[in-house]
């Protein structure tokens, strides 16, 4: 094995030691069967907000189960939906590294629902919880928005499942009713993260991505190996339809807030962590 090689594992060992929520973020991408369950209940933006806020103003993340199956936190009168909901909400955001980025959500929720710092959080758990999500907008989408074709629709994403039916074939036992409403779905869930903008026709735009959402991804793939250009180079950016010179900047970014130390010249690129990721503290 090449010396540089060992010498950046036994570095990513080293860190995950030291700060155990990178070992946990190296398990966030949804690596599960396609299903048509992940965006059967849409973006869910307000609830997702609503639940949140309660725990920033002091609703500890193991009662949130409770509160939203018992309706007080979400206020849906089936049991049923509210059900739906918690697996929803708790699948894309709750199921792995809870606390990190629950927590951080919970602070982002302070900026307001349709604020950068909240949405583009939320979009991006949202995204890499579901590959088929993931999928769709890092290829069909972004490859548009780089031809600058930014109309869109279910025809898009019904193709998009036919290719995606060679790797997964269960998507052919699919009813029809079930690939449309999938179709649906997902284009109002990036219109609800603002990866999207119209009602009936719907067109591509680039959201607008906090510095906060951009550290979490930095983190994600650094938890899953990933240095140097490698970072650069990631398929992830996508969703935020970045080139690979919107990246350095969002970096360049970073750097300046002395959250990483970043350089770049020509293909050699240095690239460390100053802030680490860690619990945000419990609220008061």
């Amino acid at each position: 094995m090449d010396l540089c090689v060992r010498e950046q594992q036994q570095e990513c060992l080293e860190t995950d030691r030291r700060f155990p929520v990178m070992e946990l973020l190296g398990q966030i991408r949804d690596t599960s069967p396609a299903s048509s369950r992940n965006t059967s209940n849409g973006a869910l933006v307000g609830e997702n907000y609503t639940l949140f806020s309660a725990v920033r103003n002091g609703l500890p993340l193991a009662d949130v189960r409770a509160s939203v199956v018992a309706g007080e936190v979400i206020q849906k009168r089936s049991y049923q939906t509210r059900r739906k909901i918690w697996d929803a909400i708790s699948r894309r955001y709750l199921s792995v590294c809870a606390d990190w980025v629950g927590g951080s959500l919970a602070e982002a929720s302070e900026s307001g629902l349709q604020s950068a710092e909240y949405l583009s959080l939320a979009y991006l758990y949202f995204a890499l919880r579901d590959h088929l999500v993931f999928d769709f907008v890092t290829q069909v989408v972004s490859d548009k928005w780089q031809r600058q074709a930014t109309a869109i629709d279910r025809y898009d994403v019904l193709d998009f499942l036919k290719q995606q039916a060679d790797e997964f074939p269960q998507i052919n036992r699919w009813r029809e009713s079930t690939l449309q409403k999938l179709a649906s779905n997902a284009l109002s869930s990036l219109r609800d993260f603002g990866v999207l903008r119209g009602i009936r026709k719907k067109y591509i735009q680039r959201p607008t991505i906090a510095s906060e959402t951009v550290f979490h991804l930095l983190c994600i793939l650094m938890a899953e190996g990933l240095r140097g250009q490698a970072i650069l180079s990631a398929p992830d950016w996508r969703l935020f339809l970045w080139s690979e010179t919107d990246v350095v900047s969002a970096l360049s970014e970073l750097a300046q807030k002395r959250w990483i130390r970043f350089e770049r010249v020509g293909r050699t690129v240095i690239l460390e962590m100053i802030r680490m990721p860690e619990v945000p503290n419990e609220p008061k």
